[in-house]
């Protein structure tokens, strides 16, 4: 079967003195995740630092239980598949552990994050985010924007309310509308797609996005370079840019079972 494969790496950048996002990866659960923290001090890299860690722990246990193993944070929707719920209930518990975070300590009032998921999820990927940081998909050369940005001028929600003739409502067009640990309920978009061959995702926080164009992306994903040489030519990009934010970006690739890719890459002459 088609399985994700992926690498990434991540930049303080050259103006902020901490990097506030965090990523993770785990190529054996199908797994990959960019949270994008906002809080004073230390608050953004706790927040991020958390939900990336609760994820990644709670799919580690979870993925592959049964629906009624004990201790599961309690959400189920029965229109989601196992691996979808597993999923939720982690954004759900990662959320609920960043607000009540937030309450217990006043020098982390207001923190959150950000959150980009993708996960496998048989011969499908789920694609999950809360925020901006965004999941772009890159296929047979087109790329493609998979998520909405929570903002004001982006959230189907409040689609109308920003008039772009409107200088205070054009500045609050970058607000977020939606932000992991900020409530104690989250309202993640979850997306199911067909998982096709060649496909590379891209997660990535707004410190790439807002520095690199979108066309500039879609050609450094389709040269023929590996994922880590990818992912590192998008953070040099985003420094030549101006690096005005920390910046992430972590890739997941479908590729062919790795005996099959063995194979084909003897008959193609290709590494």
């Amino acid at each position: 079967m088609t399985r994700l494969v992926g690498a990434g790496r991540s930049d303080v950048g050259l103006k902020r003195e901490n990097n506030e996002d965090s990523f993770f990866l785990d190529n054996d659960q199908g797994l990959f995740v960019v949270a994008d923290g906002m809080g004073g001090a230390a608050s953004g890299e706790l927040a991020s630092q958390l939900v990336a860690q609760t994820l990644a722990e709670y799919v580690r246990l979870y993925a592959d239980a049964p629906a009624d193993a004990p201790e599961r944070f309690d959400y189920h929707d029965d229109k989601l598949t196992s691996r979808g719920n597993t999923l939720m209930q982690a954004v759900h518990l990662a959320n609920r552990l960043v607000y009540d975070a937030a309450r217990k300590n006043p020098r982390h009032k207001g923190m959150g994050s950000t959150l980009a998921v993708v996960m496998q999820d048989d011969d499908a990927v789920l694609v999950l985010n809360v925020g901006d940081s965004r999941v772009l998909r890159s296929r047979n050369g087109n790329l493609e924007q998979i998520t909405v940005d929570h903002r004001f001028q982006d959230d189907p929600r409040f689609r109308g309310v920003i008039d772009p003739e409107a200088t205070i409502m054009t500045r609050m067009g970058n607000t977020l509308t939606r932000a992991m640990g900020v409530n104690p309920q989250v309202d993640p978009d979850l997306y199911r797609l067909k998982l096709a061959e060649g496909d590379i995702y891209l997660l990535c926080s707004d410190g790439l996005s807002d520095m690199v164009p979108e066309p500039m992306i879609a050609r450094v994903l389709a040269m023929g370079s590996d994922l880590e040489r990818k992912s590192k030519d998008l953070i040099d990009l985003a420094l030549a840019g101006g690096g005005k934010d920390n910046v992430t970006a972590v890739l997941a690739e479908a590729q062919p079972p790795s005996g099959l890719k063995k194979l084909l890459s003897k008959i193609t002459g290709t590494s």
